[in-house]
C-alpha cells in the first residue's frame, strides 16, 4: 500500500480506532527494528525535526571516546551487568559503533588524522572479530547487528592502508588481519577473497605470495608444536589450507596455473586425497580452467575413487572441450 492509499483508508477510522491500529502495528514490530529506526524516541517526540545539524568531532575527540568504549567492552561491561555501563546503554552498543564507523570514514583533514581514523578503525573491527565468538557484547551476532559483514569491513580497512600509500609492509599489516576470528554467519573464504580482490597489480600479487607463504611456513612450524592440542591443531589446520588456497588464486590470477596447482599439492594439509582432489578441482572448474581440471582429473585417476559428481563433472567438461574442437 503507498503513503497515498494508507492516508484515504485511515479517513475512515475514528480517533479511537486509529489508536487501536497503531498499538497493534507497534506490537508487531521486531525489537531489532524498534532500535535501529529508534521508533520509541520517534513516539515521544514526534515534533522533533528529523534532520538535526550534528556537531563535527575532532579525531583526537573520537579517539578518547572509542578507546573508552573498547575498554568497556573489552572488561566485559557490554556483555553483562553492572554499574558503569547501564542496561540500556549495552543494548545500544551497536549504534554506537555505527556512528563510531561512519564519523571515522568521514575524517579527512590530513594524512596524520587519515591514519589514526584507520587505526581506530581497525580496533572497531578486532573487537567485532572477537566478539563473533565470545561474549562481548549484548548479543554474538556483531557485524550482523552494526549492518557491516566481516568482510566488507575488512575491505574498507584494506584500501584506506594499501590505496594511497602501498608498501610491503602495509600488506603485511592487513595479512595479519586475517587471523582475527571468523564471523560465524560468513564463510572464511569471504577475508581472503577479499584480498585477492585488493591486489591489484602484478608486483602487489607478487609481494602478496612472498608474504603469504611466509605465513604457511610459520603455521606449519605451529602445527608441529600443537600436535597434542587437537582443537588448536584443527583451528591452525584451517587456517594454513585457506592460505594455501589464496595462494593457489593468486597464482591463477597472474596465469600461473601449473606453479599454483604444485604449490597446493605440496602444502594443502588433508589426508584424504579424494578431499584434496576434490577442493582443488572446484577451484579450478570455478575459474573455468578445463584443460587443467581434465588433466588434474587423469593424472589422479589411478589413485583416487572419485565422487559421482566429479564423475559427472569429468564427463561434461569432457564434452564441452570436445565441442570446442
Amino acid at each position: 500500500m503507498k503513503v497515498l492509499e494508507l492516508k484515504n483508508e485511515l479517513k475512515k477510522y475514528k480517533s479511537s480506532d486509529k489508536d487501536k491500529i497503531i498499538i497493534e502495528l507497534y506490537k508487531r514490530i521486531p525489537k531489532r527494528v524498534k532500535e535501529d529506526y529508534n521508533i520509541d524516541e520517534f513516539i515521544k517526540n514526534i515534533d522533533v525535526k528529523k534532520e538535526t545539524k550534528k556537531e563535527v568531532k575532532d579525531i583526537n575527540t573520537l579517539e578518547k571516546e572509542i578507546n573508552y568504549f573498547l575498554q568497556c567492552a573489552k572488561m566485559g561491561l557490554y556483555a553483562s551487568p553492572n554499574r558503569i555501563i547501564s542496561k540500556s546503554e549495552r543494548s545500544k552498543w551497536r549504534f554506537k559503533v555505527k556512528e563510531f564507523y561512519k564519523e571515522l570514514n568521514s575524517i579527512s583533514n590530513n594524512q596524520e588524522d587519515i591514519d589514526k581514523a584507520t587505526d581506530l578503525l581497525v580496533s572497531i573491527f578486532k573487537i567485532l572479530s572477537y566478539g563473533s565468538v565470545n561474549l562481548t557484547f549484548s548479543n554474538w551476532e556483531t557485524f550482523r547487528a552494526v549492518q557491516i559483514p566481516q568482510f566488507e569491513f575488512y575491505d574498507l580497512i584494506i584500501k584506506r592502508k594499501l590505496k594511497n600509500n602501498f608498501s610491503k609492509s602495509n600488506l603485511q599489516y592487513v595479512i595479519n588481519l586475517l587471523y582475527v576470528d571468523k564471523d560465524p554467519y560468513s564463510l572464511s573464504e569471504d577475508m581472503f577473497d577479499t584480498l585477492i580482490d585488493n591486489l591489484k597489480t602484478v608486483d602487489m600479487k607478487e609481494i602478496a605470495l612472498e608474504l603469504l607463504k611466509e605465513e604457511v611456513v610459520k603455521i606449519q612450524e605451529e602445527i608441529k608444536s600443537l600436535t597434542k592440542d587437537r582443537k588448536s591443531t584443527f583451528d591452525c589446520v584451517w587456517d594454513l589450507n585457506l592460505f594455501v588456497i589464496t595462494i593457489l588464486k593468486i597464482y591463477i590470477n597472474l596465469y600461473e596455473v601449473e606453479s599454483g596447482i604444485k604449490y597446493f599439492q605440496k602444502y594443502y594439509n588433508e589426508k584424504s586425497l579424494e578431499i584434496k582432489e576434490y577442493i582443488l578441482l572446484e577451484i579450478l572448474d570455478n575459474n573455468q580452467l578445463y584443460k587443467e581440471w581434465i588433466e588434474e582429473y587423469e593424472e589422479h585417476l589411478s589413485k583416487v575413487n572419485y565422487r559421482n559428481s566429479l564423475k559427472e563433472n569429468y564427463q561434461r567438461i569432457k564434452q564441452k572441450m570436445n565441442n570446442k574442437k
